[in-house]
Formats: C-alpha cells, sequence, structure tokens
C-alpha cells in the first residue's frame, strides 16, 4: 500500500469537505464567495495570511536558496513577516475604514480611471506569477515524493486542478478554513521532518562535514549568506506586496472587527518566521546529504527517506504550503478581474445576484487555467518569485503616498509610477549590468519608482483627492 498517497488523497478529502461545506453555508451569496467579508476570527485571519506567505517559495525554494546562502535564506519569511505587521496598521486598516473591496478601487477614488487601469495590469501580472509558482512547486513536491504516481508535469497538473476545484466551490470561504487545516500540516510536517532528518538521517553530522570542508560559505550564519544587502532588498519587495497586492490585503477584510484584521496579521506574522528558517535549515542539510542533488529537489528528496507515514504528512505539509498560497491568489485575482475588469466594463451589478456568483466561478476557472499556462513556462522558483512582487514595489508607493501624503502626491504620480515599474522589469530581464549595479531587483525597482514618484508629484500642481 503507498501510504503516503493514501495520507495525501485524505487530505484532498479534508479539502474538498471542507469546501463544500462552506459553499452550502453560503447560500448562493455572491458577496462571500470573493470577499468573505467581516466573518473570520483573529486566529482564521492568522492561518489566512500564514498560509498565503507560506507557500512553494517559502519552503522548496528557501531550501533551494540554501544550498548557496545557508540559513540566511529563511529571511524570505521573515520579510513576509516584517511586510504583514507593517500592513496591519497601513493598507489593512485604511482598506477595512474606505468601505472599498478592492485595492485598485480605493486607487481610482485617488488617481483617477488611467492609473486604475494600470495598476490592475500589475495586480494581474503579481498575481498570475505566484499562482503559476504554487503549482510548479507543487509539481516539484509530488513528483520527488510520489515518484510512480507523478512526474513534475501531471504534479503540477494536478496541484492546478485541486487548488482550482477548492477555490471554485467554496470561494474565500473555503480558502480561509481550509487556511487553518494547511497552517496545522505544514507545522506538524516540517517540525518532524527536520527532527528526523536532522537526527536520525545524520543531518547535523553531514553539516559538520560540509562547513568544514567549505569554510568560506557561511552556512550556519543566520546573515551572512544573503548579506544585509540582500536581506533589506527582500523587505523593500515584502513591503511593497503586503501593502499593494489584493490578494494579501483582501485577507485584512475577512475579519469580523478592525481589532481581529489587526490581531490576525501579527499573528500570522510570528506564525511565518520558524518556518522559513527550519527550511532552509534542512536546505542545509540536503545540501550536506545529497551534494550532487539538484539544488530545487534536493529537499523533495531527502524527505524521502523518513518513514512512510510521516512522509505522507511532510508531503501534505509542504504541498499546503503551496495551496494556501495558490488559493488565496486564486481568489485574490478574480476579485480584481470581477470587480475592477468586468464591473467596469459590463453592467455586472445590474445581474442577478445568482448569476453574478457563476460569473465569478467562471473567472476563477479562466484565472486558473492562464496561471496554469504560465506555469508550464518558469524558471527557478525563488528568483522568479522576487521578480513578480517587486512589481509591487511601484503600486506600493501610489497606495501609501496617496493614504499618508495625499499634500504632496501629485495625482499623475501614480500612473507614471506603475508604468515605470512595469518598464523596470523589462529593463532588468533585458540588461544584465542592471543586477552588478544594484545588486537586487528591489532596490532598482525602488530607486527607479521612488524617483518617478517623487518628481511627478514635485511638478504635478494637482493632488490626490481623498474620499475615504
Amino acid at each position: 500500500m503507498n501510504i503516503p498517497l493514501l495520507i495525501v488523497a485524505l487530505y484532498v478529502a479534508l479539502l474538498f469537505g471542507i469546501s463544500i461545506h462552506v459553499s452550502r453555508k453560503q447560500r448562493k451569496d455572491e458577496e462571500s464567495f470573493l470577499l468573505y467579508k467581516g466573518k473570520n476570527s483573529t486566529f482564521v485571519v492568522a492561518a489566512s495570511i500564514a498560509g498565503l506567505a507560506i507557500g512553494g517559495a517559502s519552503t522548496v525554494g528557501i531550501a533551494e536558496n540554501a544550498f548557496t546562502v545557508g540559513l540566511s535564506a529563511g529571511w524570505y519569511d521573515a520579510a513576509w513577516a516584517i511586510g504583514a505587521v507593517v500592513s496591519s496598521f497601513l493598507a489593512v486598516k485604511h482598506l477595512r475604514k474606505s468601505g472599498y473591496s478592492t485595492i485598485s478601487g480605493l486607487v481610482s477614488d485617488l488617481y483617477g480611471k488611467n492609473t486604475c487601469f494600470i495598476m490592475v495590469v500589475a495586480m494581474c501580472i503579481i498575481q498570475s506569477g505566484i499562482i503559476a509558482l504554487q503549482y510548479k512547486a507543487g509539481g516539484s513536491i509530488l513528483a520527488s515524493l510520489l515518484p510512480n504516481v507523478f512526474t513534475v508535469k501531471s504534479g503540477t497538473f494536478f496541484s492546478f486542478l485541486i487548488f482550482m476545484l477548492v477555490a471554485v466551490i467554496g470561494g474565500m470561504g473555503s480558502v480561509s478554513l481550509t487556511n487553518v487545516l494547511n497552517l496545522i500540516i505544514i507545522y506538524v510536517g516540517v517540525i518532524v521532518a527536520s527532527a528526523l532528518v536532522l537526527d536520525q538521517q545524520g543531518g547535523w553530522a553531514a553539516i559538520s562535514v560540509l562547513t568544514a570542508a567549505e569554510p568560506d560559505t557561511p552556512y550556519l550564519s543566520l546573515t551572512a549568506g544573503m548579506g544585509w544587502a540582500g536581506i533589506f532588498s527582500w523587505i523593500i519587495v515584502m513591503l511593497g506586496n503586503t501593502n499593494s497586492v489584493q490578494g494579501v490585503v483582501q485577507i485584512g477584510l475577512t475579519g469580523k472587527s478592525d481589532k481581529s484584521a489587526r490581531n490576525g496579521f501579527l499573528l500570522g506574522a510570528a506564525l511565518m518566521i520558524p518556518i522559513g528558517f527550519l527550511c532552509a535549515l534542512l536546505g542545509v542539510a540536503s545540501k550536506a546529504l545529497l551534494p550532487d542533488a539538484k539544488a530545487s529537489v534536493a529537499l523533495p528528496m531527502i524527505l524521502m527517506s523518513i518513514p512512510p507515514v510521516l512522509g505522507g504528512i511532510t508531503l501534505s505539509g509542504l504541498w499546503a504550503a503551496d495551496m494556501g498560497t495558490g488559493c488565496s491568489m486564486i481568489i485574490g485575482l478574480s476579485t480584481t478581474v470581477c470587480t475592477d475588469i468586468l464591473g467596469r466594463a459590463l453592467s455586472v451589478q445590474t445581474l442577478p445576484q445568482r448569476r453574478r456568483l457563476w460569473l465569478n466561478k467562471a473567472v476563477v476557472v479562466i484565472s486558473s487555467l492562464f496561471t496554469y499556462l504560465i506555469a508550464t513556462q518558469m524558471g527557478s522558483i525563488l528568483g522568479a518569485m522576487q521578480k513578480a512582487l517587486s512589481l509591487a514595489i511601484g503600486t506600493s508607493f501610489i497606495v501609501v503616498g496617496g493614504l499618508l501624503l495625499p499634500k504632496f502626491t501629485g495625482r499623475r504620480a501614480g500612473f507614471w509610477t506603475v508604468l515605470a515599474s512595469i518598464a523596470a522589469i523589462v529593463a532588468w530581464n533585458l540588461c544584465p549590468t542592471l543586477a552588478r549595479s544594484f545588486h537586487s531587483i528591489g532596490f532598482f525597482m525602488l530607486a527607479v519608482c521612488g524617483v518617478v514618484f517623487v518628481a511627478v508629484s514635485l511638478l504635478d500642481r494637482e493632488k490626490v483627492a481623498v474620499r475615504v
């Protein structure tokens, strides 16, 4: 009997059970399907934001990066946590008070329709990239731990299919509740795997040999591998992501009260940090135990040696990490499309509620299919993730500037800042010399967007209109 496969099948059955329960409870409530406003407790908000943060990049991607930078790879999750803390007092707080359902809707009121349009384009690019990476990471995990059942290609397709079905059946409500299950499985799986690999599989001893053989690589340093420049770069990227990306900020709307939303983000931030550094430690152990393995698959490969039951739990934990991020972002992308594209181009609000519900479900399916096609064309997990998330630096400039500095922020600054961020992504990919000058895309994006935002604001006499 294939015990890991049986455990995964049971986990999938639980996910569908939760989604079906939420779907029946909603009773064809179109607004609850995408937004689930004011329904979640502090812990469910915490599980939702932590589940969103702890995805493929936060587990398999960190372990991959740890091959070259050691424990400091865990700063990816720590940067996420810092961003979540800031968001709880900034974007989440202001969006809840504004009465808007989307960040781009708020931006439209501040900067006008042209800025809203280009921001929607940027939001769709960011969220599509993140979703696609979760499919790919899920495929790598399934193929490595169940090689007789899945290839990377079939595992990616299976991940896409399950993520889409969970989202389309129960909407944001099922995503919120399944993230509670996902978070529990993630913690159990990663902690158990760490104990087994480091103690029973000889991980600590192998790490000692590795560090002695390669003393110039700071495998066990919490900062030296990434360096402070790299760490600050990730923090900058995550501050942009958590304060402007719809799939992130939308979770704050699900809190029953402002206090539940704020405390949920703070608790979720605290839950993110341990997983990141544990996965980095597992990555170093994988490098020590499997020096010839590819970095992208080393963590799943090292987990194949643990007992089947625990291996199945660990597999479900890593896969749950992907699901938490993927499903949340699918709903966020669908909300952006339904509210800010279809809602403006068509008379969606005039449709009966049941038809709007089915339209929303159709958008979830189409968005999932589109992002699956992107997943089949992607490269390394963490590198692609940083590029996708860095685009949020530009959108974060205009959100933060419009809310906190309305008397300085020019009304035209929004459009040109987001356009500059898109141009910066293109320039970064076409000009390799930029990487040597700016160290990371986060610093480059910060410089470009900062200069454009300030310059246009200084020249533009018309300032943003705050009506929130």
